[in-house]
């Protein structure tokens, strides 16, 4: 029996955007650049602003949606609060001066191109987050940081995720607040806040951990069972924070942070795959929605702020690794936290489900991503210091592929897996 139209839209969509996903991404690897980067590219080409070979974009952002869904699950089962305060005061200092020397100079640029309050405020935390997994990778490349500086940007770009992601949570409450609603739809959403933050703190800090580990006990086949039941929590928690009016991410993300150790690893391992898939997917998607031929009409606010978002981000990268006492080696650590990625991405997205600026976002997010992966790539290369090791940690962690954020902070082996 023939497949109805829309299977074979939905076959030829996805079919298209995997084969031009692959071309840009070994074309990218070729010239040993970001393949994130390749693949926006690719579905600018192929998206209905481009060619126009790919049209049905509600179903790519469907599947896109899921990828950032799987994408923050893993970056919470990568992370661990209490190794990172364990790592010391360092890479925080860099982190908080870096951050908000960015943001609060593109939120400036932003009033003064005519953004707005709310737009200013999505477009600073657009190019405010340093994205991990391009760094990492870049950095694994060009070994252009000793060990020290290497783990120092790399844990403070992970703190950054954690910031983002928590930021995120409450982007939507302030757009509830600054459109003069009642007072008590503002303290309804808070109120809702802390409700999906609790459930999700008191289910998972204990409940989930021993639920997977009964599921999974020492049999192999278990283990499958424990690794569903914990993509479900994900999931569930998902679906609760999107009824609850966050984003869906959000509630995915802190199911994640909820596991923790050889589960986490084990959840991560299985998990990373199919996130792989989603996420070039999500990737590609937004490069569909990038209309370069509306850049025309919003050409100068873009230039300016993603001009300031390099600027800001290299002068407060410095200041912070001064401040951090990396000395002579600043410059190197301020290049090396330019890239953006996909926490850009996210935020437009979400920017633009609220219905700001919706013309700028996505463009602002694809154009500092270009810009930024290419001047770090380039400066790495340029600043790079006569001999030097490749980084431990980067050894000792290695990184996939350019969009999976790995276990970056070193954690002490642990026992049996459940």
């Amino acid at each position: 029996m023939l497949a109805s139209s829309s299977e074979f839209d939905l076959l030829l969509t996805i079919g298209i955007t995997i084969f031009a996903a692959l071309g840009f991404s070994v074309l990218f690897s070729k010239l040993k650049l970001p393949v994130v980067i390749g693949q926006l590219l690719a579905g600018m080409i192929v998206g209905p602003f481009g060619l126009g070979l790919v049209q049905d974009i509600n179903s790519l952002n469907l599947l896109a949606s899921l990828g950032i869904i799987l994408l923050l699950f893993t970056v919470g089962l990568e992370l661990d609060p209490a190794e990172i305060l364990r790592v010391g005061g360092g890479s925080l200092l860099l982190a908080l001066v870096e951050f908000s020397v960015t943001f609060l100079s593109v939120f400036t640029v932003g009033i003064l191109v005519g953004l707005g309050y709310l737009g200013s405020v999505f477009a600073g935390v657009i190019v405010s987050t340093t994205s991990t997994a391009i760094m990492g990778k870049l950095l694994i490349e060009s070994k252009s940081l000793r060990a020290s500086e290497s783990h120092l940007v790399l844990t403070a770009s992970v703190i950054e995720d954690f910031a983002t992601v928590f930021i995120l949570l409450l982007l939507p409450g302030l757009v509830v607040a600054n459109s003069k609603v009642p007072i008590t739809d503002v303290e309804l959403f808070v109120v809702k806040g802390l409700i999906l933050v609790g459930v999700i703190l008191a289910f998972g800090w204990k409940a989930a951990p021993i639920l997977i580990q009964r599921v999974g006990g020492k049999r192999e086949e278990n283990q499958e069972t424990a690794f569903l039941l914990a993509l479900s929590f994900g999931f569930a928690f998902a679906i609760l924070s999107s009824y609850l009016g966050f984003s869906p991410a959000v509630g995915a993300f802190l199911m994640g942070l909820m596991i923790r150790g050889n589960q986490a690893r084990f959840i991560s391992d299985k998990i990373g795959p199919i996130k792989d898939l989603f996420v070039v997917l999500f990737f590609v998607s937004m490069g569909t929605l990038i209309n370069i031929g509306a850049l025309v009409s919003v050409t100068f606010p873009i230039v300016a702020i993603v001009s300031m978002a390099i600027l800001g981000k290299f002068v407060g990268a410095w200041a912070g690794a001064k401040l951090s006492r990396v000395g002579s080696n600043s410059s190197r650590v301020g290049v090396s936290m330019l890239p953006r990625g996909e926490f850009s991405f996210i935020v437009a997205r979400e920017g633009t489900g609220l219905s700001l600026a919706s013309q700028v976002l996505y463009p602002l997010a694809g154009l500092a991503t270009l810009v930024s992966s290419l001047a770090a790539s380039v400066g790495l290369r340029l600043l790079r210091p006569r001999s030097t090791a490749q980084p431990a940690e980067l050894l000792s962690h290695p990184i996939e592929t350019p969009l999976e954020p790995q276990g970056l902070i070193p954690t002490q082996e642990e026992g049996p897996l459940f």
